[in-house]
């Protein structure tokens, strides 16, 4: 539609550009015509040699107007000045017809510029459709949680010099009892690396459910160690991913996530914003914490939960 309308404006610009010429022909025509019946009239023939073009002139006038050139003056040869006011006329018509002309150019540029907004409006809702299929792929969730279990009695920190140090036993048991609290979120499956709980869910609309579930789990345990004088912290990292994708191949790209040592916070990257974008009712808001040199510069978000 845009090129077809270029084409009707080029058409209209070359016809204005016509238009243009003829009135600076009929103007210079006008010029010598008249400056030869003021010379003629004062009997200088100082442009004599135009004679064979103005005796073709009024000759054609009397052959066309031979009957109001009688009514005229005796003595008074006025073809030339019907000659010279059909020229008038018709540069009045060609001035009405360039001014249309004009407006049909603009009006052309303001339908243009319409169309190419349209075009480029489709073309970037197109876009953003692919773009949204294409981050709707990423349905697959992974989620690794990292326990640090830490004494709070002063005299262990004397004794061991050490205040990280802790029984690993008693670490083994606060991830056991956080996955008893996970195991029945639906769609959820559970490993371990170490210290760090792995969950994965091949459904993204358990997102919600299993961060709010984890969250409150993570507070319960809190609650239960600290009358033992022992506190949990935690590393945590969530992604996405497509179904062509194995865990074990962004596994270790999440765990950077960690090695971060952001405690009690959700961290991510930006694939997980993108995806997390079009959750209806979301129970998380992301927050940029800064860009990080990992393998490469990446912009690291935390999700904290709405109140």
């Amino acid at each position: 539609m845009v090129k077809l309308l270029e084409k009707q404006r080029q058409l209209y610009k070359l016809l204005e550009q016509l238009l243009v010429v003829i009135q600076i022909v009929a103007i210079f025509i006008i010029f010598i015509v008249s400056l030869y019946w003021f010379l003629e009239l004062i009997g200088n023939e100082f442009l004599s040699f135009m004679d064979p073009v103005i005796k073709v002139i009024k000759d054609a006038m009397i052959a066309h107007f031979e009957e109001e050139l009688a009514k005229g003056q005796s003595g008074l040869d006025g073809s030339l000045f019907i000659f010279i006011a059909i020229l008038g006329i018709l540069l009045y018509v060609v001035s009405q017809i360039k001014t249309f002309t004009k407006y049909q150019i603009r009006t052309l540029d303001k339908k243009i510029i319409e169309k190419r907004e349209e075009e480029q409006a489709r073309f970037n809702k197109e876009l953003q459709a692919d773009a949204k299929k294409q981050i709707m792929d990423y349905n697959n969730i992974v989620v690794l949680v990292h326990v640090t279990l830490k004494t709070l009695l002063r005299d262990v920190y004397q004794t061991h010099n050490d205040v990280k140090h802790i029984d690993k036993k008693q670490e083994e048991i606060v991830i056991v009892a956080l996955f008893n609290l996970l195991k029945n979120i639906p769609g959820c499956q559970f490993s371990k690396d170490g210290r760090t709980l792995i969950i994965t869910s091949k459904n993204f609309d358990n997102v919600d459910t299993l961060l709010s579930t984890l969250n409150d789990s993570i507070n319960r345990l809190k609650a239960q160690l600290k009358p033992r004088k022992l506190s949990i912290s935690t590393n945590i990292a969530i992604d996405v991913y497509p179904d062509r994708v194995k865990v074990k191949d962004i596994y270790e790209d999440v765990k950077t996530l960690l090695q971060l040592n952001m405690p009690d916070e959700i961290l991510c990257y930006g694939n997980f914003c993108n995806r997390y974008q079009y959750v209806k009712t979301p129970k998380f808001v992301a927050y940029l914490k800064g860009t990080y040199d990992m393998t490469e510069d990446e912009n690291v978000w935390s999700l904290v939960k709405k109140d």
